[in-house]
């Protein structure tokens, strides 16, 4: 299975989605999808992913810091977007873009699965 066709899978199986990436922890996209219906907004995924990177590194290095042990998955809601974030090692991580009505605890699921399948790729 590439890439492509996980991320895809994942926008089909999770209820609100609107876009998803495989990023590093430098910003850069690996790979990303977006669903044809929403395509402006999914095309923000790729700025809303490399803007969070900061974000995850930063909460990255605060969660180590204080004990509390690796960061694994984290969660952002706002008003107009959910996003749902999975590290993949030490360098990279998926990030689902959801809408407000958007299956947080699918997306939780779904990204799990992935982490699972991509792992090994990213080690």
């Amino acid at each position: 299975m590439t890439f492509s066709e996980l991320l895809k899978g994942i926008l089909e199986r999770v209820e609100g989605s609107i876009g998803i990436a495989i990023m590093g922890l430098d910003g850069l996209a690996i790979e990303q999808a977006q669903v044809p219906s929403k395509m402006e907004l999914g095309e923000h995924v790729a700025l809303i992913a490399t803007s969070h990177a900061t974000l995850l590194r930063n909460t990255m290095r605060m969660s180590s810091d204080t004990g509390v042990g690796l960061l694994n998955e984290l969660t952002l809601v706002s008003d107009d977007f959910r996003l749902v974030v999975r590290l993949i090692g030490r360098e990279y991580f998926i990030i689902l873009t959801l809408g407000p009505g958007g299956n947080i605890g699918r997306a939780r699921f779904e990204l799990r699965k992935a982490h699972l399948l991509l792992e090994k790729e990213f080690v």
